[in-house]
């Protein structure tokens, strides 16, 4: 069984307290004694109703959310590298016609039509990559999201394992 390292500070408790207000200069503290939450494990005071309803429906809303993204992450994941392959495998193609018979700075068609076919190279090149990036990019994104969501709920269920909630 996987051991769960989550920590659980005292001001998670106070994010979906009732009683929890903010202070500019403390930040999340106790209406009760306008002061931050000073306890051990759990709290006495704290009151579950409205912020915790809002934060458990905001949690997995997220991870509802997720869970539908989950199809077009990987189909971005598969379909736009491969595009930048294909991109990347023209662009060499191109090369092989258009640069590498007449040499880079070929006077035979005059040094213009050299630049030109550079250029066509170079930016397909970094266009073809940058399909690489479309793909790979939301992907990581995506599990990043995933896994902070998970930790949040992870740590959302802790916390009302302690006041027998959940």
């Amino acid at each position: 069984m996987k051991k769960d390292n989550t920590l659980i500070k005292n001001t998670d408790h106070c994010t979906i307290c009732d009683l929890s207000k903010t202070n500019l200069e403390l930040g999340l503290i106790c209406s009760l004694t306008n002061h931050t939450p000073i306890f051990h494990r759990s709290c006495t005071n704290i009151k579950l109703d409205e912020k915790l309803e809002e934060k458990s429906h905001e949690l997995y809303l997220q991870r509802d959310f997720l869970s539908l993204k989950n199809k077009r992450i990987y189909i971005r994941l598969f379909l736009f590298p491969l595009l930048g392959m294909i991109v990347l495998i023209l662009d060499y193609f191109f090369y092989l016609k258009y640069i590498k018979p007449y040499g880079w700075l070929s006077t035979e068609y005059g040094i213009y039509r050299s630049y030109y076919s550079f250029t066509v190279l170079a930016l397909s090149f970094v266009f073809g990559c940058r399909l690489f990036g479309k793909g790979i990019g939301p992907f990581l994104n995506y599990q990043e999201d995933k896994k902070m969501n998970k930790e949040k709920i992870t740590k959302l269920k802790k916390i009302l394992k302690l006041y027998k909630i959940y």
